[in-house]
């Protein structure tokens, strides 16, 4: 059977990745597909003859699908080149699936996708259906198939124009009253280590410091209260840990960055409740963004290294992350 909700492929260099994430678009046989490529570096050897591999793979579509392209002609860098695709995505379509070249679905995710698309169509305080999940363990005591959160996990996703219009890739009205309990962000409430942590990534980001586009749409999700819907069953393989990753470098100290698949039951189990649960976010946080000690490395190394580089203020409560997500 043909599957009708929209899909959009994002693609770049890989052909290898392209060709294994096609193989699971191909077995749903989707009646839309889009397909955003970033142009080749002009400075490095052999990328071009690469990215018209990745431009190829599209030719073996062999079903009843419209296909849509949009293959770029210069190099526009991860967080240009995506947010083009996404945007170029939504003028066509209200609502769609969202795959790069190295995340690997399993074949239940995108009837999940799917479901909850036509489920939560209307309703604005969702912005966001994440196909994966970094901690399944804690989720094995939730009797639902998904869970509200704050956290956009985007190896494979869903999400809707009028969520996506309201993305905010200038990161507006960040400034360092996000770290201050009491003023910025009324929507969290943080530890002030992880608020700092996070305020990092965002002006990092905002400034130009790191080339990704999912920064700011967690800070535009956080900035406008809405919500995610979180599985409870991991259905996505990153299979982009490897010499060509651009972000996704194995790492030590709290990171857990890959999770076994397991299928999502074909009829989904609402929770019983929309609010975020703080456990469940406070371990979100610590599988996606930092552990204990991956903060406590990053901030209080360098004092203890070099005395002549004070401890951030906020210091004492590196190991109090309970309070991490509380509102």
């Amino acid at each position: 059977m043909a599957f009708s909700t929209p899909v959009l492929f994002l693609v770049f260099n890989r052909p290898e990745h392209t060709e294994k994430v096609f193989r699971q678009i191909r077995g749903i046989r989707p009646t839309q597909l889009f397909v955003s490529a970033d142009g080749p570096r002009a400075s490095v050897p052999g990328e071009a003859e690469k990215c018209a591999a990745v431009r190829a793979v599209i030719d073996e579509v062999d079903w009843d699908c419209t296909v849509h392209t949009n293959f770029l002609l210069e190099n526009l860098g991860c967080r240009k080149a995506v947010t083009t695709g996404i945007s170029w995505f939504f003028q066509h379509v209200e609502a769609g699936i969202i795959l790069e070249d190295d995340c690997l679905p399993n074949d239940s995710f995108f009837p999940y996708c799917a479901s909850l698309l036509e489920k939560y169509r209307d309703d604005d305080a969702v912005w966001h259906i994440s196909g994966s999940n970094p901690c399944t363990l804690p989720n094995r005591r939730e009797s639902s198939s998904y869970v509200f959160s704050r956290f956009p996990f985007i190896w494979g996703w869903a999400t809707w124009r009028r969520a996506w219009l309201r993305y905010d890739p200038f990161f507006s009205g960040l400034d360092e009253s996000w770290l201050d309990n009491t003023s910025g962000f009324s929507t969290v409430s943080a530890s002030p280590t992880a608020r700092m942590y996070l305020y990092d990534k965002f002006a990092s980001t905002r400034n130009g410091e790191i080339d990704t586009w999912d920064y700011a749409w967690f800070y535009t999700i956080l900035n406008s209260r809405g919500t995610c819907l979180n599985p409870t069953t991991n259905m996505v393989l990153n299979i982009g840990f490897d010499h060509e990753a651009t972000h996704t470098r194995r790492r030590v100290f709290g990171q857990v960055l890959q999770v076994r698949t397991d299928s999502m039951k074909s009829t989904l189990t609402d929770p019983a409740v929309r609010q975020p649960n703080p456990a469940l976010e406070r371990a979100f946080f610590q599988r996606s963004q930092k552990s204990d000690l991956g903060l406590a490395l990053r901030y209080l190394a360098p004092h203890l290294f070099f005395k002549h580089i004070p401890p951030p203020k906020p210091w004492i409560n590196l190991f109090g992350m309970k309070t991490f997500f509380t509102s």
